[in-house]
């Protein structure tokens, strides 16, 4: 996508919850100068933030309700801590989105309202999610088997083209940047983040 942002074969790119620009080592601004349009969805003003036309500010995981699926598979519901002043749940760019593009006659708009509503569409559609919404209440993780019927031609992952872009929130501190409060602790004045593994592991507890 970079290649094709750069060429001019790719013209918008919208992204969400993620820094192109520093994972990729982007330096270069003619890397994305064949964009036409840039939007970026995110929680900071990340490097790829920064070069975009169009931010919108994203609610954290406390910030927000619904459910989440991690790595392997579990998934777990969240409840919002506190209601967010200008941020919005990805739930609600997205759908804010489709609507105002609806209008100007460019797709469907997404007519579920709350993230609870759209969690049962995905337990009715998606084999596998069919969970216990009685142990997501209760505070508990159900495990996911989701699937998808063989679909002709196969395709196989290239080599090299899923990967870790090591941007996790405590365990490389690239996140943690954004926060003042974390970078003013003693621990990280004395000691980097990633390079300290009683840091890492009481990060992990």
């Amino acid at each position: 996508m970079m290649e094709a942002a750069a060429s001019g074969k790719l013209k918008a790119l919208y992204v969400v919850g993620a820094n192109p620009v520093k994972t990729f080592d982007v330096k270069q601004p003619d890397r994305l100068a064949g964009l036409e349009l840039l939007v970026v969805q995110d929680m900071f003003l990340t490097e790829t933030a920064q070069r975009a036309d169009v931010v919108l500010p994203a609610a954290s995981t406390y910030e927000k309700d619904g459910t989440l699926t991690n790595t392997a598979g579990e998934v777990q519901m969240t409840r919002r801590s506190i209601d967010p002043q200008g941020p919005r749940s990805d739930f609600d760019l997205i759908r804010i989105l489709s609507h105002q593009l609806g209008m100007l006659g460019l797709g469907s708009p997404i007519r579920l309202r709350t993230p609870e509503a759209a969690f049962e569409e995905i337990r009715q559609n998606v084999r596998g999610y069919d969970l216990s919404v009685a142990g997501l209440l209760s505070g508990g993780a159900e495990t996911s088997a989701a699937s998808c019927p063989f679909v002709e031609p196969s395709y196989e992952t290239p080599a090299g083209v899923v990967f870790s872009s090591d941007d996790f929130l405590f365990s490389s501190g690239t996140l943690g940047r954004y926060c003042s409060k974390l970078k003013s602790t003693n621990e990280a004045k004395e000691i980097p983040w990633s390079s300290s593994p009683n840091m890492q592991s009481w990060w992990y507890r």
